[in-house]
């Protein structure tokens, strides 16, 4: 298979189901799935492909292809063009993903894990900025300078918000990779970004490069960070039980991120796909608690359904969108959030809702003294 552009070899996966002896040749279906092995909603995808838990629970004949990107937004257009069938991104490509169901049918299924603004929801600004005591003063300080940003990303959405919040008028506002956002840090020619971790660990002063440093989180703009699980509506309904058996082996992979005895070994094989970052960043990203000064130790949690607190995000961001004319519906159809299927694999898994509420579980961040890599 052709690998994309400048990512590694090792980042494709390909995995198959092998037939025994059978009266007749079996008819194997083959699917892809979407996903960015440098993003920590990702992260799980990874648990799943590296230990085969898919295969638990697909048809037999089944096979996965897990196609790597480096932004949601191209997982997205991926998805689009039926060149997969699900895909993990935030809720903000996701969003503007199922805003177009001219071109494709596509629902959001279920979540991959929430965190109060930790995750992508972060301002970063250059080494040598000053320290900021408010988000007022932090926002009077990004006036007049030049502040990046992925463009269709939850980290763009945050700094749409926080731009209208605190009314702040930038230079120059750049649409630019995390990639080039990284190396604009490293030259001198960001003053501030917003991106996703785990790029923001490698570049910030927490354990990384110290290029950068964190001066707001999510809390700064009331900005929830929200991973979505995406399938097209066409998979579901001709495949029923690949769909249904893919997203029971989701769960399975966020239970096993979720344990923390199995920390190490989920960095071992984020690592195989996460190229060029070090394990110990990788660790930090996912596990450690940033901002390092913020008082709620909890770094995100697993509902893998939606909740209330879920469901108000997402019904938030497309009217938000709108406004800000990057989509051209106000709200999305009501057919679009439908985690009926999770529900029913929470419940069947041998989880107990609490009035109508669910929790997998929490990741509560540590200091970078606690990493098995330091």
């Amino acid at each position: 298979m052709r690998l994309p552009i400048r990512l590694p070899a090792a980042l494709v996966l390909s995995a198959a189901f092998i037939f025994g002896a059978m009266a007749g040749p079996a008819l194997a279906e083959k699917f892809t799935i979407g996903f960015q092995p440098y993003d920590t909603i990702s992260y799980q995808v990874i648990v799943n492909a590296e230990l085969g838990l898919w295969k638990k629970y697909m048809p037999e004949g089944t096979e996965l292809e897990f196609t790597p990107a480096l932004q949601g937004s191209i997982v997205a257009n991926n998805m689009l063009a039926g060149k997969a069938v699900a895909g993990y991104m935030s809720i903000m490509p996701a969003t503007i993903l199922a805003s177009k169901d001219d071109q494709a049918e596509i629902k959001i299924v279920a979540s991959l894990g929430m965190s109060e603004g930790t995750r992508c929801s972060l301002v970063l600004v250059r080494k040598d900025a000053p320290e900021f005591k408010s988000n007022e003063e932090l926002a009077r300080w990004l006036d007049g300078k030049t502040i990046a940003a992925p463009k269709g990303s939850a980290s763009d959405q945050y700094l749409r918000r926080f731009f209208e919040r605190y009314n702040v008028e930038p230079k120059e506002y750049l649409n630019q990779s995390i990639e080039v956002i990284a190396t604009n840090f490293r030259i001198g020619k960001l003053d501030a970004a917003s991106l996703w971790e785990p790029t923001v660990s490698r570049i910030a002063d927490n354990v990384g490069e110290g290029y950068a440093r964190i001066a707001a989180d999510g809390a700064a703009a009331d900005n929830y960070d929200l991973g979505i699980l995406v399938m097209r509506n066409d998979f579901i309904r001709e495949h029923p039980e690949a769909a249904r058996g893919y997203i029971r082996s989701e769960l399975e992979a966020q239970r096993y991120l979720l344990d923390p005895a199995n920390q190490e070994q989920v960095i071992e094989m984020v690592a195989k796909y996460a190229t060029g970052i070090d394990k110990n960043v990788l660790w930090y990203s996912i596990y450690g608690q940033v901002p390092q000064d913020r008082k709620n130790p909890v770094r995100e949690w697993k509902s893998f359904y939606f909740n209330k607190l879920e469901r108000e995000n997402i019904a938030q961001v497309a009217p938000f969108l709108f406004k800000e004319k990057v989509i051209a519906v106000p709200e999305l159809k009501d057919w679009v959030v439908d985690d009926s299927i999770a529900r029913e694999v929470y419940k069947e898994a041998g989880y107990t809702p609490v009035d109508d509420e669910a929790t997998l579980g929490y990741i509560y961040g540590s200091q970078a003294s606690a990493s098995p890599f330091k």
